[in-house]
């Protein structure tokens, strides 16, 4: 299944859907926004049908739920698709990095485990000075690291602590697997050889990113910043994708 044709293809078929227009629209804005190697401007939409929608949908004719559950199920899986194709898997944008430099300031960081850089790019681009590094290992699996927006060092994330860390005032790391133990590790590394750096960790708590070990090892940083950073970040799907400040 052709993933655009098919969502295309539905989304014209139910055009009634009021949301189903502005939904798509985002939607493809990030995809060509992220084809031409530059963030999206802003956070996506909400996207997906709600039970009302689709119970409203069901009353015109040759209404099929089958058929919107599926184009439920694509808008759902938009997050996927980036991620697979794209190698993106935190949705950030430009909005968040305009409210993050207007909230903390210009600052030298460090991100590691950063893939294609697109957190690097949205620092950048708001005149942040990154180091940015990656253990490249996920090249083979997907396209992750294959085409990234900013050059990228090869360095795991525990060595990259090592050797970039003094050179910065915080460190970035988004989307660390949920399978993989080192970011404890990592996590001690900071704690112990660097308390007094910044860390900055996107992703979701007890869920999609880190370990589960890695958010008990974990204590927040208490930081009203945090707030106003999240608003800007957004929510579009069930992932609860956050910034947090840990130490």
């Amino acid at each position: 299944m052709d993933y655009w044709s098919t969502l295309n293809r539905l989304a014209k078929q139910y055009a009634r859907i009021g949301p189903l227009k502005s939904q798509l629209t985002a939607m493809k804005d990030w995809q060509a926004s992220i084809a031409a190697g530059v963030l999206s401007a802003h956070a996506l939409p909400w996207l997906g049908l709600s039970t009302p929608q689709i119970d409203a949908a069901l009353t015109q004719p040759q209404a099929q739920l089958q058929e919107l559950l599926q184009l439920d199920h694509l808008l759902h899986n938009f997050r996927r698709y980036i991620a697979f194709h794209d190698g993106m898997w935190s949705f950030v944008h430009e909005d968040l990095f305009a409210t993050w430099h207007r909230l903390y300031g210009p600052q030298r960081y460090l991100e590691v485990a950063a893939g294609n850089g697109y957190v690097s790019a949205g620092l950048r681009a708001q005149g942040d000075k990154t180091i940015t590094t990656d253990a490249h290992t996920w090249t083979k699996e997907n396209v992750t690291g294959r085409q990234p927006l900013v050059p990228v060092k090869t360095a795991t994330a525990n060595a990259a602590l090592f050797l970039y860390a003094q050179q910065v005032d915080a460190v970035v790391m988004a989307w660390s697997p949920d399978k993989d133990p080192n970011d404890v590790r990592f996590l001690h590394i900071m704690q112990h050889y660097f308390p007094t750096k910044q860390l900055f960790v996107i992703g979701e708590r007890n869920g999609a990113t880190n370990s589960r070990l890695f958010w008990q090892e974990a204590r927040t940083v208490p930081d009203r910043r945090l707030f106003a950073l999240n608003r800007a970040f957004g929510h579009f799907d069930a992932i609860h994708e956050r910034v947090y400040r840990l130490q």
